[in-house]
C-alpha cells in the first residue's frame, strides 16, 4: 500500500521518537521565527502543536506565502536532507511546541531503518513533482486548498486586519470568486464564520486538513 507524504512523515516520526536519546524540545511564541531564509538547517523540527508558516521575503519587501504546516508535520525536511540553505523564512503563526533531533540523531537512526529513509526520499521527490504541478496551475483543486491556508496565514499574522476576498485572491493566486466559494464552504464545515467583510477561524487543524468539492 502506498501512502500520502503526509502520512509516511507522521510513520517516520512515530518510528524515531522511541530511538531518540536526547530529546529536546523547542516552543516558540506567536509571530517568533523559527528559522531565516539562508539559514543552514541543523535540525529536524516534528511540530507537536501549534500552527507554523512558510514565507519568503524578496529583495524589494514584498512577502510571498507558501505553505501552513500544523501538527504532526515535519518542518525544514527539504533542505536538511539536501544540506542545502532555507529557501524561506518559518514564523510560528500560534504558540507552537517543536521536537527537535539533531544531525548526530537522525543519522544514527536512519542508519538503523535505511528502508524507512529511502521511502521517504521517494515521498519527497513526489511531493516535489506535485508542487511543480500545483505551481503551473494544473492542478485546481490545490488551489482550494492554498485559499485555505492563505485564510488561515493572514488572519493568524495579521489578526486585526480585515482581509479583502481580493487581497486574499491576490495572495492565494487564486480569483475573488473561488476565495467567496471556498469560504462558504469552510463556513459550512464550522472551520470559520464569517463577519460581514471579515473572519474568524473556529479551527485551525481543521482548516488545515479540509477537502474540497467545489466542481
Amino acid at each position: 500500500m502506498e501512502y500520502p507524504l503526509y502520512q509516511v512523515i507522521i510513520m517516520f516520526y512515530q518510528l524515531v521518537k522511541p530511538n531518540i536519546q536526547n530529546k529536546k524540545e523547542l516552543i516558540f511564541k506567536k509571530n517568533e521565527i523559527i528559522y531565516h531564509e539562508g539559514d543552514f538547517p541543523e535540525y529536524l523540527y516534528f511540530i507537536e502543536s501549534g500552527v507554523v508558516g512558510l514565507f519568503h521575503i524578496s529583495d524589494s519587501g514584498k512577502e510571498t506565502f507558501f505553505r501552513v504546516f500544523g501538527k504532526n508535520d515535519i518542518l525544514g525536511h527539504r533542505s536538511y536532507f539536501a544540506e542545502e540553505p532555507y529557501h524561506a523564512s518559518s514564523i510560528a503563526l500560534s504558540p507552537v511546541t517543536l521536537a527537535v533531533i539533531t544531525k548526530d540523531e537522525c543519522l544514527r537512526i536512519c542508519s538503523e531503518n535505511p528502508s524507512l529513509l529511502r521511502e521517504v526520499t521517494a515521498r519527497m521527490a513526489r511531493d516535489l513533482g506535485h508542487a511543480e504541478l500545483r505551481m503551473a496551475g494544473l492542478l485546481d483543486k490545490t488551489v482550494h486548498k492554498r485559499v485555505a491556508e492563505s485564510l488561515l496565514y493572514l488572519k493568524l499574522k495579521h489578526p486585526n486586519y480585515t482581509w479583502s476576498r481580493r487581497e486574499v485572491a491576490e495572495y492565494s493566486g487564486s480569483t475573488t470568486e473561488t476565495v467567496s466559494r471556498v469560504m462558504t464552504s469552510l463556513e459550512g464545515k464550522n472551520l470559520i464564520k464569517k463577519e460581514g467583510r471579515d473572519f474568524i477561524i473556529l479551527d485551525e487543524q481543521g482548516l488545515l486538513e479540509a477537502d474540497f468539492d467545489l466542481a
